[in-house]
């Protein structure tokens, strides 16, 4: 399995177990950033430090998870509608096993020659829906539901998956951001569903006050 990292397992700043030792590849990545900030695929145990301090650049912790091979890279959300909590379709993501293995920055954002931010993620070559039909929905979805309800959420919830060579979901992050702009995520995801931006915010509204 080549080279191993060696670490103690720790919660919040308190080391609470014995050393772990997990196979290379890795990813590295900040606890509480965004858009992939300081995110580092790691294959040799030499560039760990590195690779480290790259990801405290923009946190005061990191994680390192042990790296899913491809397969591919998908989104879902979870909404309730009319008080029921479904999935909406995938959003899936450009990756490729040898080119790009991992997301990165600029993936997401990128800056035009006059230094203005835009958005780059919502490019057709960067990101589709996934036809329901495919096979790894049903998956990827039950995955969500459990998330969901895992992590205790409420309207929504919007998570991040890579899906292995066999077809099996592993869960990267929950992104719990939402906006009713039509490009947003899951605006785009409902749309793709056949939800109209109005009745999803109409729905958002009308679960918010009965709770």
């Amino acid at each position: 399995m080549g080279d191993t990292v060696v670490g103690d397992t720790v919660v919040g700043d308190t080391v609470v177990g014995s050393v772990v030792k997990i196979n290379l590849p890795v990813v590295v990545k900040p606890v509480d950033a965004d858009n992939s900030l300081g995110v580092t695929l790691v294959t040799n145990a030499s560039e760990l430090p590195n690779a480290l301090e790259i990801a405290w650049l923009h946190s005061e912790r990191a994680i390192i998870e042990r790296f899913v091979e491809l397969g591919r890279e998908v989104r879902c959300a979870t909404v309730m509608l009319h008080g029921e909590l479904v999935c909406l379709p995938l959003e899936e993501y450009a990756v490729d096993a040898v080119t790009q293995p991992i997301r990165d920055h600029a993936d997401k954002l990128a800056r035009d020659p006059d230094g203005d931010l835009r958005l780059v993620a919502k490019e057709s070559t960067r990101a589709w829906i996934v036809d329901t039909d495919d096979p790894i929905t049903a998956r990827v979805w039950e995955a969500a539901l459990r998330c969901h309800a895992a992590l205790g959420c409420r309207h929504y919830g919007l998570f991040d998956f890579r899906v292995d060579s066999n077809g099996e979901p592993w869960f990267l992050e929950a992104s719990l951001y939402n906006s009713f702009a039509r490009t947003s995520v899951i605006a785009v995801m409902a749309a793709a569903a056949g939800i109209t931006l109005p009745e999803l915010f109409a729905s958002a509204i009308s679960e918010a006050v009965a709770q």
